[in-house]
């Protein structure tokens, strides 16, 4: 009876669509007060403590600032703003994984694929994808052909994987929930990342069809999809394994490039070369092809420095 809901023709897409946001409104309405209580401790409080400090302790001017303007405010703003969405998204992402539920949404999008001229088990490392897109192109290897393994490899990038998830909720909060009434700030943010979503379903399904009328032209195969079981998750195992495997690993790789990313953003924009700072000279370099593009220097300079880790752009 639940699979009649779930992988239903008019019932499956708002089933899943309805979820996706379901799960990020928790977790953003959730994550503000937590993200608000980090801010003001880490920032607020602890900044200027650590300021004080240095300055008590005899630190060059220059060092207190590299130290606490740049190393630390770059750490600190990370951890307020990336940690509460992680320890609540990931938690809700698993515990859909452990029910069974992914199998079912390969399932709704495998005739959409194989329209597309793909393998209908492109669904399943599309869906993996926004887990892990590290593990979703591993696990293509189950896909026979060459060619439709080459194409669920090239496309999976549209697959938000968990280390932007955050990001792009934070985006959704401050750019598209801010223009909403504050009590539907939350709703709107929610419905801005599940837009998202939608988006890279589509684009996935267009850059298919397109490889494989082009380059890699060819039949799509076709596969018999066994769905499993449904399992009740397991609630407090499922929280552990999240935080451990997911949350803290994310973040903690997002905190290892925070470090130098500030060290950096400080040493540009206090070391000048005449009276311009040498960030100034790279926003005024990059300015020309970032106007070209609809963007400007200042944002180039920011892709620059995210392109080790999508999680701090």
């Amino acid at each position: 009876m639940l699979d009649r809901l779930v992988t239903g023709k008019w019932t499956g897409f708002p089933i899943m669509f309805g979820l996706l946001a379901l799960v990020f409104w928790i977790t953003i309405e959730g994550a503000n007060v937590p993200s608000s209580f980090l801010s003001s401790v880490l920032i607020d409080t602890l900044h200027p403590f650590f300021k004080g400090l240095g300055n008590s302790l005899g630190f060059p001017w220059w060092l207190n600032g590299f130290l606490f303007d740049g190393v630390y405010l770059a750490v600190a703003w990370v951890v307020s703003v990336m940690l509460p969405p992680m320890a609540i998204f990931f938690p809700l992402f698993t515990i859909a994984e452990d029910f069974g539920y992914l199998p079912r949404v390969a399932f709704n999008l495998d005739a959409f694929f194989r329209r597309a001229g793909a393998h209908g088990k492109q669904a399943l490392t599309m869906a993996m994808g926004y887990g892990c897109n590290a593990a979703a192109i591993v696990s293509t290897r189950f896909i026979d052909s060459p060619r439709e393994r080459l194409i669920a490899i090239l496309t999976n990038n549209f697959s938000l994987c968990n280390g932007r998830w955050p990001t792009q909720i934070l985006m959704a909060t401050i750019f598209i929930g801010a223009l909403a009434p504050p009590v539907l700030s939350s709703v709107v943010s929610s419905l801005a990342v599940v837009g998202v979503v939608i988006v890279g379903v589509v684009m996935t399904f267009v850059v298919s069809w397109g490889l494989s009328k082009t380059i890699l032209k060819g039949q799509a195969s076709f596969f018999s999809l066994e769905l499993p079981p449904y399992r009740p998750p397991r609630i407090w195992q499922t929280i552990y394994t999240s935080m451990i495997d997911r949350t803290l690993i994310v973040l903690w790789r997002a905190v290892m490039w925070a470090l130098p990313s500030g060290a950096v953003i400080w040493l540009v924009s206090n070391i000048y070369v005449g009276n311009t700072s040498i960030a100034e000279h790279t926003v005024g370099f990059l300015d020309p092809v970032g106007l070209f593009i609809g963007l400007n220097g200042v944002i180039l300079l920011a892709y620059i420095i995210a392109i080790p880790a999508n999680e701090i752009p």
